[in-house]
């Protein structure tokens, strides 16, 4: 695909936008990308996991059973599924930046909502609607980073604006601890709508899609866009700008073309189990410490501590893949997180359980958030906000079966070691999956074979 913002018969200099925002160096434009984005994963965290630290309040103010209140927690999951299966899609049509301010205004009024509640009807209601909203942002924001953070520090930089669930698990913790023996539990829903207040900042900072701008034929905001990515670089005067050859197909059955097939669902495995066990986990961990005999303060002080953890182990994970590959460390992280969680049901102390809790925090997020980095690049760029849109859509069937599942578990009075050895095990078949994903169907390996072949072609000297 090729734009040009000037026509005539002489010869024009070609910009591939791709490789002028792969090869870029870290500057202030990614700095402010950065913040933006770590900031609406941050809200998307808080929004999912806020219900972990009042779950004991609402089953007590509604008188719900554990499987009632599991099934309460899949209503906003149900919605994220939703959001990111149909929302998602739609944004390589009217652009990422208009559709995530859609989403961000739609989780941030769902969730207020859900603090005006009194009935569970209306609860579930206004969460399924603040989950439309975070299960449309979330692959966008991974879409729209990934265009522009340079190819050398994607994975990380993927990985560190991830670590933003984990922090919005943290505030949800914190304004728990804080907000609930003065306020109650609905507060900690009300100022859920703060993020509608930052709407003006992201409509003058948050950057269109590049490929966006190329359809569109905004030549003169692409031009600006690449500058402030390249600040000490000249781009010509009518300049043509073209997109890597992946951006011409239509995404929807393409992510099982051309060879995707086998990874498209294996990813979708892996992710799913690894959603069963993060929120199935999460979920229930204030109530699964307060059933070990300790107190609902102390179960928000696990919470906080499962949180503190999984931003540090994302950026280690996001570090490790770096370092070694995504494979060996995501194979890494997901065997901590089977390890610790089901260690969790054979221990008393208060220490050992804080261990545990800890790791398997930073091992499942870990891993969560350095996929986040590892998968969009499989795909072309066109259908990267799809098929990461359907991938968090599928898979968002195990956050919604982890939560049900161990509250029938409980409901049922199965052990506290067998609720979490259920948890554990599968992540199992996450790293089997990771490592027997195929690499020949890896877009971002053909287009750099590609382009090496063609730098080596051209310096070879004309016969």
């Amino acid at each position: 695909m090729h734009a040009s913002g000037a026509s005539g018969s002489s010869a024009k200099a070609v910009i591939n936008v791709n490789q002028w925002l792969n090869s870029s160096k870290l500057n202030k434009f990614h700095a402010v990308l950065f913040i933006l984005s770590i900031f609406i994963i941050a809200f998307d965290g808080y929004d999912l996991f806020i219900y972990a630290g009042s779950i004991p309040l609402v089953m007590k103010e509604f008188k719900m059973n554990p499987a009632y209140a599991g099934m309460i927690a899949s209503y906003m999951l149900i919605g994220a599924a939703l959001g990111s299966l149909v929302l998602a899609s739609l944004a390589d049509i009217v652009g990422r930046k208009n559709a995530l301010l859609c989403y961000m205004t739609l989780f941030s009024i769902g969730m207020f909502l859900t603090g005006l509640t009194h009935t569970p009807f209306w609860f579930g209601t206004f969460r399924f609607i603040t989950g439309l909203g975070v299960g449309g942002s979330l692959p966008n924001v991974t879409a729209l980073a990934t265009e522009y953070l340079p190819a050398k520090s994607r994975g990380t930089m993927i990985a560190m604006i991830y670590s933003g669930i984990s922090f919005g698990g943290v505030a949800a913790a914190l304004f728990s601890i804080w907000l609930f023996p003065s306020f109650g539990w609905r507060s900690v829903y009300i100022i859920g709508i703060f993020p509608i207040l930052l709407l003006p900042i992201y409509i003058k900072w948050l950057p269109e899609s590049p490929v966006r701008l190329v359809r569109r034929n905004r030549l003169e905001v692409l031009r600006n866009q690449l500058l402030k990515v390249r600040p000490s670089e000249v781009l010509p005067e009518g300049a043509v700008f073209e997109l890597d050859k992946g951006f011409g197909k239509v995404p929807v059955a393409a992510i099982f073309q051309d060879g995707r097939a086998v990874s498209t669902v294996l990813f979708w495995v892996i992710w799913f189990v690894n959603l069963y066990v993060i929120f199935g986990f999460t979920i229930w961990l204030p109530k699964l410490i307060m059933d070990h005999g300790y107190t609902l303060a102390t179960g928000l002080t696990f919470l906080l501590a499962n949180s503190v953890a999984s931003v540090i182990g994302s950026y280690v994970a996001g570090w490790v893949a770096d370092k070694i590959g995504f494979r060996g460390s995501l194979a890494i992280f997901y065997l901590l997180s089977m390890c610790s969680v089901a260690l969790v049901g054979f221990v008393s102390s208060y220490g050992a359980l804080m261990l545990l809790v800890s790791l398997a925090g930073a091992g499942f997020n870990g891993a969560q958030n350095t996929m986040n980095g590892f998968m969009p690049p499989y795909y072309p760029p066109s259908m990267r906000s799809t098929a990461t849109g359907f991938c968090y859509g599928i898979s968002r069937l195990g956050a919604i079966v982890g939560p049900t599942f161990i509250g029938v578990l409980m409901t049922m009075h199965f052990s506290y070691q067998f609720t979490l050895l259920a948890l554990a095990l599968p992540s199992v078949i996450s790293a089997a999956g990771v490592l027997s994903m195929p690499d020949k169907c890896n877009y971002a390996r053909i287009l750099r074979e590609e382009q090496a072949a063609a730098q080596r072609s051209s310096a070879q000297p004309a016969r």
